[in-house]
């Protein structure tokens, strides 16, 4: 298994201008991941333009022909230039529109927003964030399908997977029906919502339970699951094992 997608980080910046400063067209010789928080800024590769717009990025290989535009408006933005171990491969898009998620521009909130520097062990730090951020975009390009709707209920369960989470719950979040939510849900992904979501949540069970920190009523209670006798059934639906055998 590939546990690190970054090699080293050439160049890293989190910062705020007053209006976008240009970059002559030349040939980047390394991998460019670049993102918007706030604001818009107007990139080339390969002579396409590209307009990134909140929570829009750029994801730019080596051998691009690379350029940005002056811009009149302010811009914050995220800025990575990095080098990749040999045999990586990202099946990233060069742009990609609204893949910034709300658990990315957390972690790059609790990073220093300055350039990359020699203090304080910045540089590993940042190398070791910007796998994290690589590897949530393969998540979610595994999750990735074409309703909106659907969408934000992945993420909704991922981010919430502790509590408990009833399709009266999800329905309010996405401001659907409770019919159309489970409808659309069971049509993009093939699964109905609570297959889905105790599938999730017993996968993380079993990691929890192979840990062997928790007591088994722990984790069925950290998991919100109320009653054992119920948690331990679902896990050998879904497991084919119980916790006890798994333990």
């Amino acid at each position: 298994m590939q546990y690190n997608l970054v090699e080293d980080i050439s160049h890293y910046c989190n910062v705020v201008m007053k209006q976008c400063s240009p970059i002559a067209p030349h040939i980047i010789s390394y991998y460019d991941f670049s993102f918007v928080l706030e604001g818009s800024a107007v990139y080339y590769a390969d002579g396409v333009k590209i307009t990134l717009k909140k929570n829009d990025a750029i994801f730019l290989r080596p051998g691009t022909l690379r350029s940005r535009e002056a811009g009149e408006e302010s811009l914050r933005f995220v800025s990575f230039n990095f080098t990749a171990p040999a045999g990586v491969e990202f099946p990233f898009p060069v742009y990609m529109h609204g893949e910034i998620n709300q658990d990315i521009r957390r972690l790059v909130a609790l990073y220093h927003p300055s350039h990359l520097s020699s203090f304080y062990h910045a540089r590993e730090k940042c190398v070791n964030m910007l796998n994290y951020i690589l590897f949530e975009l393969l998540d979610a390009s595994e999750l990735k399908c074409d309703n909106e709707h659907v969408m934000k209920i992945l993420y909704y369960i991922e981010e919430h997977i502790t509590e408990d989470l009833t399709l009266h719950t999800i329905s309010k979040v996405v401001n659907l029906s409770r019919e159309y939510t489970s409808y659309i849900f069971k049509r993009e992904t093939g699964k109905t919502l609570t297959a889905y979501v105790n599938e999730r949540k017993l996968l993380l069970a079993k990691e929890l339970i192979l840990g062997g920190e928790m007591s088994l009523t722990d984790v069925a209670n950290y998991l919100g699951y109320d009653n054992y006798s119920y948690f331990s059934r679902m896990f050998k639906r879904y497991l084919k094992i119980t916790p006890k055998e798994m333990q």
